[in-house]
């Protein structure tokens, strides 16, 4: 029998003993920032934990389908709450190739926290206690990051006429996304012959078209502050629930949204920068909820490292 017949089972099997081993790690992929959030503490193998690893699972499942997905799981001490979002312009398989990652990542960065979050530049993944669907922010945490791109040459422009144009661009895209049924929204300006601005402004589907027009803004007021990125030449403001960025050359794979101009080199699979948080203190608003589908998960460590090599 063809081995591709298998192919979907040994992905399962691959989530499947990444969640109940909490130690298999990958490399390639940025892991920008995490936060282990101060919302009690659970212990290996109880209910919560078992709830946490059936929820992550559901996550990994659905998200890839459409670029997100939300759900809760158990009752009483023991519920959790999580979703996951891709980046609006990934490929199914991309999806949940960062939703993969990203659940080992937040296993093993923050190991028995009741809530987290975890940044990756494709995605994004939360889980709380507490029910945070439907807000800005939960009731113990509230930040903004900002990450500034450090590339070769001058790093700022020190052009006020520049900032002005990079807010016009972004609050242009922040509208748009809000608009959007993916709440997602890329494009390109022609600065001058020589540059061309790249951005995209998302947010959490979970969100209401005020409140995510409200995080998108925020997000975007913060770029123009110094010790974010005033004047930078690529800035990216993330949040737990939106996030906006932009360069002066494409990044994004949505090329046919906004056409490269030959004139724009393409850039190296990797571009350094640095990171502040300015943690400003974001409005919550009205809840949703949504109740997921429960999956039964079993260990099956031993074909790990086999699909591993198949995949990548």
């Amino acid at each position: 029998m063809p081995l591709c017949k298998f192919f979907p089972l040994l992905l399962f099997l691959t989530l499947i003993s990444l969640l109940n081993n909490h130690t298999v790690s990958f490399s390639g992929e940025e892991d920008l920032t995490h936060l282990c959030l101060d919302s009690g503490n659970y212990t290996a193998n109880d209910p919560y934990d078992k709830n946490l690893r059936q929820l992550l699972i559901y996550l990994t499942a659905e998200a890839p389908t459409n670029g997100f997905a939300m759900a809760s799981k158990g009752q009483g001490q023991s519920r959790i709450h999580g979703l996951a979002f891709c980046r609006g312009d990934l490929s199914p398989h991309d999806c949940w190739n960062c939703v993969v990652r990203a659940s080992g990542d937040m296993l093993t960065s923050c190991p028995n926290n009741k809530a987290a979050t975890i940044f990756r530049e494709n995605c994004t993944i939360r889980y709380s206690n507490e029910d945070f669907f439907g807000q800005t922010t939960t009731n113990t945490s509230s930040s903004w990051f900002c990450w500034r791109t450090a590339s070769s040459g001058e790093a700022t422009t020190k052009n006020a006429v520049f900032g002005q144009r990079v807010q016009e661009f972004l609050t242009q895209l922040c509208e748009e996304a809000g608009l959007q049924t993916k709440m997602y929204a890329s494009g390109m300006s022609e600065l001058d012959e020589f540059h061309t601005l790249y951005g995209l402004a998302q947010c959490s589907r979970d969100l209401s078209t005020i409140d995510c027009m409200k995080c998108l803004n925020e997000s975007v007021s913060y770029v123009e502050l110094p010790q974010c990125g005033k004047e930078r030449v690529g800035v990216r403001v993330y949040s737990e629930s939106c996030r906006v960025r932009y360069e002066l050359y494409p990044f994004l794979n949505d090329h046919s949204h906004y056409p490269i101009p030959s004139h724009i080199p393409l850039p190296p699979s990797s571009v350094p920068h640095d990171a502040v948080s300015p943690n400003p203190a974001p409005t919550s608003s009205s809840d949703k909820a949504f109740e997921g589908s429960t999956l039964i998960g079993f260990s099956s460590s031993s074909v790990l490292l086999f699909v591993i090599t198949m995949v990548w």
